[in-house]
């Protein structure tokens, strides 16, 4: 193989890791913060995600920036009163 043909084979392999990462960030939910409270006990914040209120603490609220889903992953419950 010809280094034109290396180049070439690595470029479009890191283009296809490219691609695929993004549309790993696209297939997330999108995590709003409403707002954020702050007390002795900590972090506590209303987050908006899918149309869904959910309220989180600061590690919960980590989780969910980095992916995890509220059901799912977390067994969070929708807010009723929102």
């Amino acid at each position: 193989m010809s280094m034109a043909e290396k180049r070439k084979s690595t470029a479009v392999e890191n283009q296809r890791k490219s691609r695929a990462a993004v549309r790993r960030v696209l297939e997330r939910h999108k995590v709003y913060v409403v707002s954020r409270r702050f007390s002795d006990s900590g972090m506590s914040a209303r987050v908006l995600i899918d149309g869904e209120y959910y309220d989180v603490n600061e590690r919960e609220l980590s989780r969910l920036e980095a992916g995890a889903r509220p059901e799912r992953d977390l067994a969070l419950e929708p807010v009723r009163d929102a």
